[in-house]
């Protein structure tokens, strides 16, 4: 077992390829938007079980691997012709004694990945719901409702003005949050590097000039599912209906863009977001589960 905090170009090509035969078998994705950034970094400790190809000149295959981010987020996988030979065990016993409080997910909460963890003496400790809203002519947006905040004003993302800012509201908004109320002005700058990035899809509420909620699009396929990133408010205005006035103007937009449907992540247990969602038309599509060793549980 290969154990780094830096991948090389070839090695991340294989984690990559790696990455797309076990989506394509077991139909989710093993590693999130966070694990994804850091193989091209310093930001994570990289497990990796490697072979060489005699097929392809001994080059060498990556045939599993885990990924633990500075917060002891822990997500991996095993090639699926490589299964059920002890290398998840393996990688799963390295990164716990590496960080015993780990939180490791299993995307998609499919029954092998649970009963997998299980066995090794993890239990559920988080629930993420993935929700979905069909979009067109077919499926109108409800009525928004009338702030009762003066002054609200709906712009869109201009970084030099608005990144400082932002950072300091979406902190303030998931201050409870493990990952999002964590990220930082260079998270934020990454994000916005990405391919998929559009300045017009991160919607801004103001009050007086300041910045006061946002909610931010992502649009990886034009023809496909829009995500909705994140959508935050600044505990100051909680409770005034901003919120949903900047859901409408994000699904208005991505009813004029054309996409089919819309997809969002929110925590299971966040009764009153849930509520929201579901009141715009969302419903539950699946959903994560994070484990941790039993001992965190008490």
């Amino acid at each position: 077992m290969i154990t780094t905090d830096v991948l090389s170009e070839a090695r991340r090509a294989a984690v990559g390829e790696l990455l797309e035969a076990t989506t394509a078998h077991d139909g989710v994705a093993a590693l999130d938007e966070a694990a994804r950034l850091s193989l091209d970094g310093d930001s994570a400790q990289h497990l990796l079980i490697t072979r060489t190809d005699p097929s392809d000149g001994e080059r060498e295959r990556v045939i599993g691997y885990t990924n633990l981010l500075a917060d002891g987020t822990v997500q991996g996988m095993v090639d699926p012709g490589h299964r059920r030979h002890g290398h998840g065990s393996a990688l799963l016993r390295a990164v716990l004694e590496l960080r015993p409080d780990a939180g490791v997910w299993a995307h998609g909460a499919l029954e092998g990945s649970l009963a997998f963890l299980r066995g090794h003496g993890l239990r559920e400790s988080r629930h993420l719901l993935t929700m979905r809203r069909p979009l067109g002519a077919e499926h109108p947006l409800p009525e928004v409702t009338a702030s009762t905040l003066p002054g609200l004003e709906l712009d869109t993302f201009r970084a030099e003005r608005d990144a400082d800012q932002w950072v300091t509201v979406n902190a303030e908004a998931f201050a409870d949050h493990p990952e999002q109320g964590s990220m930082t002005r260079a998270d934020l700058d990454r994000r916005r590097a990405e391919p998929w990035f559009d300045p017009e899809d991160l919607l801004l509420g103001r009050r007086a000039g300041e910045l006061i909620g946002f909610v931010w699009i992502k649009r990886e396929d034009p023809a496909g599912d829009a995500e909705l990133y994140v959508v935050a408010t600044s505990p100051s205005v909680q409770g005034h209906g901003v919120a949903g006035h900047l859901l409408h103007a994000a699904l208005t937009r991505l009813q004029d863009l054309g996409a089919p449907g819309v997809e969002l992540y929110v925590e299971a247990d966040n009764a009153p977001a849930v509520a929201l969602y579901e009141r715009w038309g969302f419903t539950t599509s699946g959903q994560d589960v994070q484990m941790h060793a039993a001992a965190k549980q008490g």
